[in-house]
């Protein structure tokens, strides 16, 4: 009866790890985070990275990063003692960034746990910045300096990478590309006040300024340092 349970058992097991399958099937997708062990930030998410799998070797991939900076600086304290007039002062800096990454995927066979892969990404961003100063001018009167700019980024990367699942639908993985990248700055708006003539009031100007704006094309191959950790669903 012993021989009989076991055989059982074992046949039960053997059934169970012939039927695992590990890599994604047709229709499934995949989301992963970045794995950096050896940073400053273990898990970082730089990102959420989506794959929808067609058939068990050919998938469509899509990145996509929102975010969002504000950061405020106290450049000048109140003060209404001992004559003093003064207001508090702030500068204020901030930013909005958006980047998408559409692209394919080619799987191949590799091992029943590996996946190795090529595709193509293409890269698409854009962030926004706004720069204000404030500046006393009288006891009453406190101007402010704007500047709103903006910066435009395209690519185009091949990219050849491995998933390995270490468990059920559970893989790290790694990837290296090679490709073309286009960046431009957008013109500045910028706003200025400053007092009128006969210092009573605030007079604003309105102009475009390409001030410190760049443009660069960069062609050659580029390399995610961080583990990618993902998992399908």
């Amino acid at each position: 009866m012993k021989r009989v349970v076991l055989a059982a058992a074992l046949a039960a097991f053997t059934i169970g790890t012939a039927s695992a399958q590990y890599k994604p099937a047709a229709g499934e997708h995949t989301l992963e985070v970045n794995f950096a062990p050896l940073g400053g930030s273990p898990v970082s998410i730089t990102g959420i990275k989506m794959r929808s799998f067609g058939t068990e070797t050919s998938a469509f991939r899509l990145g996509v990063f929102l975010g969002f900076s504000n950061t405020t600086t106290i450049t000048q304290d109140e003060d209404n003692q001992n004559g003093a007039s003064l207001k508090e002062l702030k500068d204020t800096d901030g930013s909005f960034s958006i980047n998408i990454q559409p692209g394919i995927e080619k799987h191949f066979a590799g091992t029943e746990r590996l996946s190795p892969y090529i595709g193509g990404v293409l890269n698409i961003g854009y962030m926004a910045t706004t720069s204000k100063s404030e500046t006393q001018y009288t006891a009453s009167l406190v101007g402010e300096d704007v500047e709103k700019g903006g910066n435009l980024n395209l690519g185009l990367n091949a990219v050849a990478g491995v998933d390995y699942y270490i468990a059920h639908h559970l893989y790290l993985g790694t990837e290296i590309g090679f490709g073309v990248g286009f960046s431009t700055d957008l013109t500045k708006k910028v706003t200025t006040q400053s007092l009128n003539a006969d210092g009573t009031g605030l007079v604003s100007n309105d102009g475009d300024s390409k001030v410190d704006t760049e443009t660069s094309l960069q062609v050659g191959p580029n390399v995610n340092g961080q583990i990618r950790l993902g998992w399908v669903f």
